[in-house]
């Protein structure tokens, strides 16, 4: 996908990509980090109102849906607020130097009684979606996670590409590096090392 940045917004193909403008946002952003989040629901439609909703006291600047559909939020030369109480080696408030892209994905599921997979919203997941993986901050301790799809990931890859060129940014972190006594997304079912490497190059 051909993903580019103009004036602070995201472009696919030369025309902006759907626009859902967030009123949580604050200042000025000049970016340095980019951190990647999942929704924590199978819906980007209900994920994008919540964060569109003043009394949610939260944002991102993008979600990037299952299909790889990405919706902007904010502009990215605004604050969004994405990552709440944070630190990013040693410096605080990550908000106000960082891009927030939320995936689409429900994170850890529950297993149920008929050996069927659902989120914490109740909603069922097909066996041949999920996997069963370890959290780095978990000791070991296998849960089941929605596997990412394939054309999600590639579409992140190539936004992420767009925004790091377009600002410099040499950084990509998730949300549990920077706040990891309360986050765990975007989950071990997201490949953070290949990310990185298919995003800056780096082997």
């Amino acid at each position: 996908m051909a993903f580019a940045v103009k004036n602070h917004v995201l472009h696919l193909d030369d025309k902006p990509v759907a626009q859902k403008p967030t009123p949580n946002v604050s200042g000025v952003l000049k970016p340095s980090l980019l951190i990647m989040h999942y929704t924590a629901s199978q819906s980007a439609k209900g994920a994008i109102s919540w964060l569109c909703n003043p009394h949610a006291k939260a944002s991102a600047h993008l979600v990037v849906d299952l299909d790889g559909t990405a919706t902007q939020l904010a502009p990215f030369n605004r604050v969004a607020w994405h990552a709440g109480k944070s630190v990013w080696k040693r410096r605080a408030n990550c908000n106000s130097f960082s891009i927030g892209i939320e995936l689409t994905n429900p994170g850890p599921l529950t297993k149920l009684a008929n050996g069927k997979f659902a989120d914490c919203n109740g909603r069922s997941v097909p066996a041949s979606q999920v996997a069963m993986l370890a959290h780095k901050l978990d000791k070991g301790a296998q849960k089941p996670w929605m596997i990412y799809p394939a054309v999600q990931i590639s579409a992140a890859v190539d936004i992420a590409k767009a925004i790091c060129q377009t600002y410099g940014i040499s950084e990509i972190a998730g949300h549990d590096d920077i706040a990891s006594t309360r986050k765990r997304d975007p989950g071990p079912a997201f490949a953070m090392d290949s990310f990185v490497s298919r995003v800056l190059g780096r082997k």
